[in-house]
């Protein structure tokens, strides 16, 4: 038996020992593990022991309890991210109820089966505000303290946004308490992909500046090299994010927050299949990219956060973020087929760079009127969001002679020439060099009114007016500046029935809307578009029982999206007239890529989510999607039904982690992970194409993780990711069958933590 065999029996003997040492962990629990610290101000929503808070602000921009929310509403708190112990926030989406990765960026992700991607700021947020420091890769945990998600339609306190939901980054503010930690990290690939490894270190010390406790610093930074199991794959981050916390009195405090992230990797378009089919990929180390093709990314950020107390009954909030990215890709994109074997490239260099400025302000007021209490809400946003992409060179290469960039699917040899030996674009096409500069505006005003009528009873009311604009210049080419306005009255209702302390059954509405983009036009260059509006309805039951050592929440939503666009090769005057469409008189015929109105989408469906603290020492969240997200209404009547893309009909997770407290196994503790992902769709079927929609089969991934408590200031983790090297596809981008993300290998992560 070779030593590799060996290994995977260890590793399996090893996950059925985890299981049933979970099964008997009740056992050997005796006693409760030692609190963790937390601040005071954070220490009302967290429930120490469970992977979930029961408090989260973000549904409702007030400070209530899970039970008195009229929407689905969940936090993962520290523990949580300790315990699955990632770098990455997209490694936690599967272990997140109704979140599913989408693609290659930090942006794409489902919710609820809607797709959501890079021009939908508000779809992850950081402290409620837009922005992240990176686009394409993920935002990294060390620097959060929870991440709260929010499903359903968001539009009336947010602004834009898809009607899935949004998942909200809450980072870590100074504390009170002096405590400084330092984190090492070493991960190994196992098994026949074994090429990745990565040395990470990181620090986080925070407290007082001075005796009385008016000023607060905290620091959190990063800094790591790492190899993925993809050929040439690398990666270099660095992360730091110092904060400062002035008490500026009983009632004020003001809180600044920077934040500098710079990450180089390795350019990376994934893998590809031809005819759209699943059977015929590469192997998952496959590149299609040259050795020396990177991108780099730096965002660097400001957040303000003031508080202010006028009284127990008034309080008034204002968050700014301002942040500066830039990224820079140089190398060879896959772009199609030439036949079933060989694919066709792109040289391509190109710099972008985007900023926010977003300001969000409110008041919350706490009064009776009759006998009735209120919680009212009332604010404003105002931003600005701007983006300049420059196309530096976009040349694709012919099928023969001394520019072709073609390459063998299954055996790519790359010995393609310097970027700079290829032209900036291919002859005739001098419109492909495109250099776009995008201005949008966002205004909004708001309230809403928590009102509880009784023990029993609380009526939530709200309405969001929205002014959205966009101004599009093209730098380059010349095109005519393009402006669109788009104004909405966003409307929000929700019920909370509460026949004991400790349960709710709700009932709610929601409302969401996204602006078509500016530089979207139709077969006559036109931009008639309205914005894609969407309904939510809701409704479930929470509970908190067992002394809160469960909570639970089960929910049926129901939401309806209408006006939503397809884009296309634009018809030729030709095609117009065969397909009986009239032309205008005078009407310019357009070129490119048009743009239509579909009709409509439609996600139903059912989830259920459980943390619990069953015994001392045992924590375990869980949850089960099903949502049936479909095409409800559209113009190319073989698309009516079809699933929409990236969304499994079905999902179930788990996480469970038991510590034990003493004994001979005291300071060990076992926790296992399961995550199940349905099947899913790639693409949406059309008239030309009316069955290759490219399903992706369903995966089931199982973690695990062992855990030593050496001392009281040494943690010790050692994580088994994909324990039986499971080979899928993750997820299928935005041109699905040349952006096709392999799911990682199995992947051992060693870390230790050291607290003083």
């Amino acid at each position: 038996m070779t030593e590799r065999n060996k290994f995977r029996q260890l590793l399996a003997g090893a996950s059925v020992l985890a299981a049933v040492a979970m099964t008997a962990m009740p056992a050997f629990a005796q006693n409760a593990p030692e609190e963790s610290a937390v601040d005071e101000e954070q220490a009302e929503i967290i429930v120490t022991g469970q992977f979930l808070n029961t408090g989260a602000s973000s549904a409702t921009k007030l400070d209530i309890p899970v039970l008195d929310t009229p929407f689905s509403v969940s936090s993962y708190n520290s523990e949580f991210l300790k315990a699955i112990e990632t770098t990455s926030v997209s490694d936690l989406y599967r272990y997140m109820t109704g979140v599913q990765r989408a693609g290659n960026t930090g942006y794409d992700i489902t919710l609820r089966g809607f797709k959501a991607g890079g021009n939908d700021r508000n779809t992850i947020m950081t402290d409620g505000l837009p922005g992240l420091s990176v686009r394409f890769g993920s935002p990294p945990t060390i620097g959060i303290d929870h991440i709260e998600v929010v499903k359903g339609a968001t539009s009336v306190l947010y602004g834009q946004a898809q009607p899935g939901g949004f998942i909200n980054l809450i980072t870590k503010k100074p504390l009170r308490q002096t405590r400084y930690e330092v984190t090492l990290k070493g991960s190994k690939g196992i098994g026949e992909l074994d090429r990745a490894r990565t040395f990470l270190g990181s620090a986080d010390a925070t407290g007082p500046i001075d005796a009385d406790g008016k000023f607060l610093f905290r620091v959190v930074g990063e800094i790591g090299d790492s190899n993925g199991f993809r050929d040439f794959s690398y990666e270099h981050p660095i992360y730091i994010a110092p904060s400062l916390t002035w008490n500026i009195g009983d009632s004020t405090k003001l809180t600044l927050i920077g934040e500098h992230r710079n990450v180089r990797t390795h350019y990376d378009t994934y893998l590809v299949a031809p005819n759209r089919d699943v059977s015929l990929i590469a192997a998952p180390t496959t590149s299609y990219q040259e050795e020396g093709d990177y991108l780099i990314e730096r965002g660097t950020i400001g957040t303000v956060l003031l508080e202010h107390e006028f009284s127990n009954a008034l309080k008034f909030n204002l968050g700014y973020r301002y942040v500066d990215h830039f990224d820079a890709a140089f190398g060879f994109d896959a772009v199609g087929f030439r036949n079933a074997t060989t694919l066709t490239r792109r040289a391509r260099g190109q710099e972008n760079k985007r900023t926010y400025s977003f300001l969000d302000a409110n008041f919350n007021a706490d009064f009776n009127t009759f006998g009735i209490e209120h919680k009212m809400l009332v604010g404003g946003t105002i931003g600005k969001e701007t983006s300049n992409f420059n196309r530096l060179q976009f040349f694709n290469g012919p099928a023969t002679g001394a520019q072709s960039l073609d390459v063998n699917i299954y055996n790519p040899v790359r010995n393609a020439q310097p970027l700079s030996f290829y032209p900036q674009f291919a002859t005739g096409r001098a419109s492909d060099l495109t250099w776009r500069d995008t201005t949008q505006k966002s205004k909004g005003a708001y309230i809403s009114d928590l009102i509880s009528i009784g023990k029993m009873i609380k009526v939530m009311l709200g309405l969001r007016y929205a002014d959205e604009s966009q101004h599009i210049v093209e730098l380059r080419t010349g095109t005519p500046t393009q402006d669109k306005h788009d104004t909405a009255w966003l409307p929000l209702a929700g019920l909370v029935f509460q026949p004991k302390e400790n349960i709710s059954i709700y009932a709610s509405y929601a409302t969401s809307f996204v602006p078509v983009a500016a530089s979207a036009f139709d077969n006559f260059g036109l931009n008639p578009f309205k914005p894609t509006k969407a309904s939510s309805y809701e409704g479930g039951i929470k509970a908190e029982l067992f002394d809160k050592k469960v909570t639970a929440t089960l929910a049926y939503f129901d939401i309806r999206k209408k006006d939503t666009i397809n884009t296309f090769t634009c018809l030729t005057g030709a095609q117009l007239t065969a397909a009986g469409i009239a032309i205008p008189p005078g009407a310019t015929i357009a070129v490119g890529n048009c743009s239509a109105p579909v009709g409509g989408e439609r996600s139903r469906g059912i989830e259920f989510e459980i943390s619990a603290n069953p015994l001392p020492g045992w924590s375990l969240a869980a949850g089960y999607s099903h949502t049936e997200a479909r095409v409800s209404e559209s113009n190319v009547p073989v698309q009516v039904d079809s699933r929409l893309t990236n969304s499994p009909d079905d999902a179930f997770n788990i996480w469970s982690r038991y510590d034990f407290a003493e004994g001979p196994l005291e300071g060990f503790g076992f926790g296992i992970g399961v995550a199940h992902i349905g099947n899913r769709t790639s693409f949406l079927p059309t008239a030309a194409q009316p069955t290759q929609v490219m399903p992706l089969a369903s995966y089931t991934i199982v973690d695990l993780g062992f855990y030593y408590k050496a001392s009281e200031n040494i943690d010790l983790t050692l994580k088994v990711a994909n324990l039986f090297d499971k080979r899928y596809i993750e997820s299928a981008g935005f041109t699905a069958d040349i952006n096709l993300v392999p799911g990682q290998p199995r992947l051992a992560t060693l870390s230790a933590r050291f607290t003083f």
